[in-house]
């Protein structure tokens, strides 16, 4: 009887403990600034581009947004959070990385070749960007905000404006 009372109480303990440590953190991100790089801020709804590849126009990349949630069932609104970070910063488009899950995120060959040390800012650099990892969550993503330049025009004087 003595044993049965503790198995039960463990066991009510273990299902306690087992709710308490699962608990399913909502999407959050934020914006990391990568580079000096001040686009005008976006409304929060702009139509952000989600490139896969490099764009015909030149550009540079300024920001990483990175977002966090608790369970891969909250992708959409992670993305959600993505974009709207990046129109928030002014970006023109963004490249979305591989989603991670687990606590240890490998943070080699993530970037894509074109976007690591293709912009003017970093031209010759392929180091990457170093991040901080919140462990409370279970699936990651990020986003490399890129710029894309703009034509300065020429007054007639030929200086520009």
């Amino acid at each position: 009887m003595r044993v049965s009372r503790f198995f039960a109480l463990g066991l009510l303990a273990g299902l306690l403990g087992t709710g308490c440590w699962q608990k399913l953190y909502p999407p959050i991100a934020y914006l990391e600034r990568t580079a000096p790089i001040y686009p005008e801020a976006r409304p929060e709804d702009c139509n952000v581009r989600i490139l896969t590849s490099p764009p015909d126009e030149p550009f540079e990349t300024f920001a990483q947004v990175v977002s966090y949630a608790g369970s891969p069932k909250m992708l959409e609104g992670m993305q959600q959070l993505i974009k709207q970070n990046a129109c928030e910063a002014g970006a023109d488009a963004i490249v979305l990385l591989p989603v991670q899950e687990g606590t240890h995120y490998n943070t080699d060959v993530v970037y894509p070749d074109w976007v690591a040390g293709m912009g003017e800012t970093q031209k010759g650099s392929t180091e990457r960007v170093q991040h901080w990892v919140d462990k409370r969550y279970t699936v990651s993503q990020r986003a490399v905000a890129l710029v894309f330049k703009r034509a300065q025009a020429v007054n007639p004087d030929g200086s520009g404006s």
